[in-house]
This record gives C-alpha cells, structure tokens and sequence, in this order.
C-alpha cells in the first residue's frame, strides 16, 4: 500500500503544486473537494483536477475504476484514494 500511496501523493503534487508550495500536507485524511468538519485539511481539487487525478492513476496502475465496481462519486479523501486503486489492483 505504500507504493499506492506514494503514487497518489505524488500525483495529486504534480495536478496541484501549489499545495506543496504553500505547505499544504497531502495526508490520508485529506479532503479532495470540501469538509464537513472544519478541523478536516481540505486539497479544493476542482472537478477538471479529480479527473486529471484519475485518469493519471488509471494509467499508472493499469486499471479502470469503472471496471472494478468502484464508484468515483464515493472518493471524498486521500485515503479513499489510496484504498480504492490497492483493492482495484
């Protein structure tokens, strides 16, 4: 799992550098979009950058998400992230 996680890290990094220029720490309780709870980091990845982000680990892992049952609807976290493309591996 670390190697996902390192792969998921980097990408999102790569789609947002801004993140790492401001300090932003990409962590699994990230939230991609938005949080409920207001202690809850946030990326604000907009819906161009979550599909970027996507389709950048589809290629990287080989796998289609649509094809393993997972839905990209379900993906609020980092972690989310990082458990969906180790069990569709």
């Amino acid at each position: 799992m670390t190697e996902v996680w390192n792969v998921v890290s980097r990408a999102i990094t790569e789609i947002r550098p801004d993140l790492d220029e401001a300090g932003t720490a990409v962590t699994r309780d990230s939230a991609l979009f938005y949080a409920a709870d207001p202690d809850q980091p946030v990326l604000g990845l907009d819906s161009m950058e979550a599909l970027e982000l996507i389709t950048v680990l589809e290629r990287e892992f080989g796998v289609e998400l649509a094809d393993s049952g997972i839905r990209i609807a379900d993906l609020r976290t980092v972690g989310d992230v990082v458990d969906a493309m180790a069990g569709a591996l």
